[in-house]
């Protein structure tokens, strides 16, 4: 199975010999397992030999060591680079550095700052809006973006108007039932943080903040949309 990480020597060696600094195979192989993991989860996207992490040119690189540390990176994408910064805190309160060897993986905890999930499905998919597909919607389906902030605009059917306050329980419903039955299962698929909905010229729209999950949810709540048979069109944006 390929990783975010690709190859831990050469990124160590990059490290020594463009920065001068050390980053132990015990340190990168912790980031690699949460990060490849975290990486997945947000963009719905297998790692591949299209992706993975590398050294930013000395001039961009920068490293703070703290309660909660980071390190640039650079993240390659289909022959794109963007900047990356990877950040961390351990649940003990112990400061972990790039250079330590006793990592107890357990207790350090990795994630992402400038994760630009709708940058890099363009950089991905550049003619693609979706990293799944899905057939026999009962209603279009447009995509502008999807990001870990996004808005979706769904446009009842006209008969169906004067039952907005239902539909939208049932859709917040769905939501609810989403984030128990990821909790139930360890977070495996992440949990929405927040989401607002409110009605508008005939459309139910949400404000969602995708939170610790990301595609994959999309990926179930647009089904139950389609099987809801109340909507003419569902936008993300």
């Amino acid at each position: 199975m390929r990783t975010l990480f690709v190859d831990i020597s050469t990124l160590a060696y990059d490290f020594k010999n463009r920065y001068n600094k050390t980053i132990s195979h015990e340190f990168a192989n912790c980031a690699d397992v949460q990060l490849t993991a975290l990486f997945e989860l947000k963009t719905g996207i297998k790692i591949n030999k299209q992706i993975s992490i590398a050294t930013r040119p000395e001039w961009e690189f920068f490293t703070e060591i703290g309660e909660v540390s980071k390190v640039a990176f650079s993240i390659y994408i289909n022959h794109n680079w963007n900047n990356i910064t990877v950040l961390w805190k351990s649940k003990s309160g112990r400061v972990y550095r790039l250079e330590d060897t006793d990592i107890d993986c357990n207790d350090i905890e990795f994630w992402f700052d400038g994760l630009d999930v709708a940058l890099i499905y363009q950089q991905m998919y550049p003619n693609v809006k979706l990293p799944f597909k899905l057939k026999d919607l009962s209603y279009e389906l447009i995509v502008a973006r999807i990001n870990m902030d996004c808005t979706m605009q769904i446009q009842l059917k006209p008969e169906y108007l004067s039952d907005v306050e239902s539909i939208m329980g049932e859709i917040d419903d769905f939501i609810a039932a989403f984030n128990e039955n990821s909790e139930k299962k360890g977070r495996t698929h992440g949990v929405i943080h927040n989401w607002k909905p409110r009605t508008e010229s005939g459309k139910l729209i949400y404000d969602i903040d995708l939170g610790s999950t990301g595609p994959y949810f999309f990926k179930k709540l647009l089904p139950h949309l389609s099987s809801m048979n109340y909507f003419t069109t569902v936008e993300l944006c």
